[in-house]
């Protein structure tokens, strides 16, 4: 009985292994060539497949349909799957062996292209100075938030609040910024959404991202008529003409003070106390000093030739941001501004479907 039950369950375990790896050999017989291969029952195949097959294949199948939808000319679908991939799976670009070899080719080739100039966002958040997060809330909220965005390939994009456009233009390789109007984030909590386009040729990639705000109210802080002026100042760092990061300083600045001073005496020295007719200078060095004299002057040389190193730009999705807040009776409250960035949605869309709307 016992024998009995092992062959089964061996059985079994072989048949439910037995179509992860027959999948890619059935799909291997719709293609004969680059030119006559069965596209339209490859895909009807896959999509009955996909969805059991392991974490393994998703991104392998994923990549087919992509292809087999673009070679029937299904923008819609092939863009869908197309994001799917990029943006689920990593592109990975590998396990097509099975694929005859004109097919094979062509697939790989399609992928290729894709990752080229597929609008690949590999980071995104608020841009952070490096080093200590500043403790000392500023005298106003800040004027605006830098959105940094790391991108894959050079693309166009276009950001907007929902009803207006507020930049637009061409992202390069790289770290990207955008300058966001913070006047409406900081007057009261909430989420703001934004929309964030980027457009590769047909394709249209929509991320929808949402800024959220929440409030921490410390206290009120009085304003006496002898307190300490605030003097403010703005340091913005660039990157070529690129600017990187801003934020406003607060100086304080205590109260003049009056120091009484004796009236004069009518007695003066031009030379003053302590003056010496015959100073005594040294007019000789002593020959065991003169290699660490000569090691200083070398030292001391390069410091000159040294550049101060700017830390590194931190990309966060989440940032606190200090600041006080006037209220009546002349007092100050002071704001502690949890800002978060999230994605909601991405969509991918064809841009000459979107025309014909």
């Amino acid at each position: 009985m016992i024998k009995k039950i092992a062959c089964l369950a061996l059985l079994a375990s072989l048949g439910a292994a037995r179509p992860a790896a027959d999948w890619r050999a059935e799909l291997a017989t719709y293609f004969g060539d680059e030119k006559t291969g069965d596209f339209r029952g490859a895909v009807d195949f896959l999509k009955g497949q996909i969805d059991s097959l392991s974490d393994e294949d998703k991104p392998v199948a994923c990549g087919m349909l992509a292809y087999l939808h673009g070679q029937l000319g299904d923008r819609k679908n092939e863009y869908q799957r197309l994001g799917e991939y990029f943006e689920k799976y990593g592109a990975i670009g590998l396990g097509y062996h099975f694929l005859p070899l004109a097919a094979r080719n062509s697939v790989l080739r399609y992928l290729r292209e894709w990752q080229l100039r597929y609008p690949w966002v590999l980071k995104i958040g608020f841009v952070s100075p490096g080093g200590p997060a500043e403790t000392t809330p500023a005298a106003n909220p800040p004027e605006t938030v830098l959105l940094g965005i790391e991108m894959a390939s050079d693309v166009y994009y276009k950001l907007t609040d929902g009803d207006y456009t507020l930049k637009g233009g061409q992202f390069h390789r790289g770290f990207n910024s955008v300058a966001l109007q913070a006047k409406k984030l900081f007057r009261e909590p909430g989420a703001f959404p934004f929309v964030l386009e980027f457009k590769a040729g047909d394709l249209i990639v929509r991320r929808e991202l949402v800024i959220g705000v929440q409030m921490d109210y410390q206290g009120i802080l009085g304003r006496s008529a002898g307190a300490a002026k605030n003097d403010e100042f703005m340091l913005e760092m660039f990157f070529g003409q690129e600017l990187l990061a801003s934020s406003r300083k607060t100086m304080v600045s205590t109260q003049d003070l009056e120091i009484e001073v004796p009236p004069p005496s009518g007695k003066y020295d031009p030379f003053g106390p302590g003056y010496q007719n015959d100073p005594k200078i040294p007019n000789s060095v002593p020959i065991m000093a003169i290699p660490a004299a000569i090691l200083e002057a070398i030292k001391a040389l390069k410091k000159k030739d040294e550049v101060e190193p700017v830390p590194p730009v931190e990309l966060k999705t989440d940032i606190i941001v200090a600041f006080r807040r006037p209220k009546a009776r002349d007092d100050v409250i002071e704001v502690r501004a949890r800002v978060s960035l999230g994605l909601r949605e991405m969509q991918f869309l064809s841009y000459s479907l979107i025309g014909r709307r």
